[in-house]
């Protein structure tokens, strides 16, 4: 047998953090809640949409940090999801993707049924949740919105949720990847 102590720099390098798309989400439309599920829209749904040149410069998802103990269970449907068009105008039922980080998918227990994503976490820890839209910006790229949900023991009290949630940075360095606009609140 053979054990490694340490990995070489060239290992450390490869490392990265793969997203994988769980389901997709309607931003809210008017007093309806968000709706999320698996195959919401058909090609000819964004189709259409594209056709009548619709544009999303800006997704919002509220909140940006939630603190839940483990097994309780978050769903899409009690977020508030809001898309935006280049004019500032709400986007009603706006269609968007919904990714999580593959090495923490199964950590966070996902159920999906046609109404609505939500996830029971069954270890502590911080969990983003990204969602983009699946319409593009005027510059041809997506805009979109990530959150974080941090799942505490349910003996030990959940971490503040006061601390702002950090904007991923850097990323419009690499032109070629589309990559959707993160913000906080």
């Amino acid at each position: 047998m053979v054990y490694f102590s340490h990995l070489s720099p060239a290992a450390a390098q490869d490392f990265q953090i793969v997203w994988v798309l769980v389901g997709e989400a309607e931003a809210n439309a008017g007093d309806k809640p968000a709706r999320a599920g698996n195959h919401l829209f058909m090609a000819s749904d964004l189709m259409t949409l594209s056709m009548q040149n619709v544009k999303v410069a800006r997704v919002d998802v509220a909140p940006t940090v939630s603190s839940i103990p483990t097994g309780q269970r978050l769903c899409v449907s009690s977020l508030t999801i809001k898309a935006f068009d280049p004019a500032g105008g709400t986007l009603k039922s706006a269609p968007l993707s919904i990714s999580v980080r593959q090495d923490q998918k199964q950590k966070l227990a996902l159920e999906r049924n046609k109404n609505d994503i939500c996830i029971t976490p069954s270890a502590s820890g911080e969990y983003p949740i990204r969602f983009s839209s699946l319409l593009p910006a005027n510059d041809g790229t997506t805009r979109g919105a990530q959150i974080f949900v941090r799942v505490s023991n349910a003996s030990t009290p959940p971490t503040s949720a006061v601390k702002a949630a950090v904007p991923l940075t850097g990323l419009s360095d690499f032109p070629h990847i589309s990559t959707p606009t993160l913000r906080s609140h």
